[in-house]
């Protein structure tokens, strides 16, 4: 049995008792350590009210050693998720040895969680939960743009759709009024300051982000699509993105505006 063998487990635990969305539970999301790269082995988003992260890392065999490095792999894990849990199987914490790890676990508010598998899989039991961290806030905007930017190949085009079906869903009264917004609304609510330019540029590689070079990848991908429309205005930039019911349909759950 390999570690990886126990993330369908962690991904139902955050799906079931933590109300994480589906589309949005999955496994190995790299993030940004200065120079060099972090990667969480299972992560979740929850948007029940607000956007809660969680980011778990495990080991199959958490013995002294493997146990110490997974702890030390969740405390830089902690700089971005509201919620940080370490996993291994259930053997793993039957020896006493460990008792000074799970310690330092609850002092550092590391959640931690034992599986052990049935005839139906792979079965959770939270050892302990985890507290809640006080995440930076641009911190956070970026792990949430990691989140939804993950397996995408081509991620401008879907932020600006994304960003704008989220804009029309709790500006426009739908039905009684067109779901539309300004092409520059949508690109200043998503791409504001140069500081977090940056931090895109960190997620989806070097990319122009100049709001005209974002139009236009934008039109390229959806102005002929059943998804939007285009209300055309003589400066570019206050172009209407205008949903169709189809469009309204093809977007995912909240995660990119506030």
């Amino acid at each position: 049995m390999h570690e990886k063998d126990l993330y369908p487990a962690v991904e139902k635990f955050l799906k079931t008792k933590k109300n994480c969305l589906s589309e949005y539970v999955g496994t190995e999301l790299t993030l940004n350590r200065g120079k060099t790269s972090l990667r969480a082995d299972v992560f979740g988003l929850s948007n029940q009210g607000e956007k809660t992260i969680y980011l778990c890392e495990g080991k199959k065999e958490l013995k002294r050693r493997s146990f110490g490095k997974v702890v030390g792999e969740a405390i830089e894990l902690l700089k971005y998720a509201d919620y940080v849990y370490v996993f291994g199987s259930t053997e793993s914490f039957e020896a006493e040895d460990l008792e000074d790890q799970i310690r330092k676990c609850e002092r550092l508010g590391i959640g931690i969680l034992s599986i052990f598998f049935n005839e139906n899989g792979g079965v959770v039991n939270e050892l302990l939960e985890a507290r809640r961290n006080n995440v930076d806030k641009q911190a956070k905007k970026e792990v949430l743009l990691r989140v939804f930017v993950k397996d995408i190949d081509k991620p401008i085009s879907e932020i600006i759709f994304q960003t704008a079906f989220e804009y029309v869903k709790s500006n426009c009264d739908i039905g009684e009024e067109m779901p539309c917004v300004r092409f520059i609304d949508v690109y200043n609510r998503i791409f504001s300051g140069e500081d977090f330019k940056e931090r895109v540029r960190g997620v989806i590689g070097p990319h122009t982000l100049e709001p005209m070079d974002v139009q236009a990848e934008f039109q390229r991908r959806y102005g002929k699509t059943p998804y939007i429309w285009i209300d055309k205005r003589t400066d570019r930039l206050h172009d209407n993105i205008c949903f169709t019911e189809e469009g309204l349909k093809n977007g995912k759950s909240p995660i990119l505006l506030n």
